[in-house]
């Protein structure tokens, strides 16, 4: 799949902090479908070293809408901190 990130990067996804780590979910926007892939950033809390991590779909989905990506993004970060322990 092509996506285009230089158009996203400019436009700020769904936020929600979940157990101190802030968790943005993004829409990568597929150029040649219309179709969106979800991605999240997630920041660590100051207390483990504020750094960032980028949390891609191992799976590769699309979703028809913007919104439904960047929900889809949000949970599957949030499982991933859950994996952290």
């Amino acid at each position: 799949m092509c996506y285009h990130t230089a158009a996203f990067e400019a436009r700020t996804g769904l936020t929600v902090v979940y157990k101190g780590y802030r968790i943005e979910g993004r829409a990568l926007p597929v150029l040649d479908s219309g179709e969106w892939l979800a991605e999240a950033m997630v920041t660590f809390p100051r207390s483990v070293g504020a750094r960032a991590q980028r949390v891609l779909d191992p799976d590769d989905r699309s979703f028809v809408s913007r919104e439904d990506a960047e929900g889809y993004a949000v949970n599957l970060a949030m499982r991933w901190v859950d994996r952290l322990g």
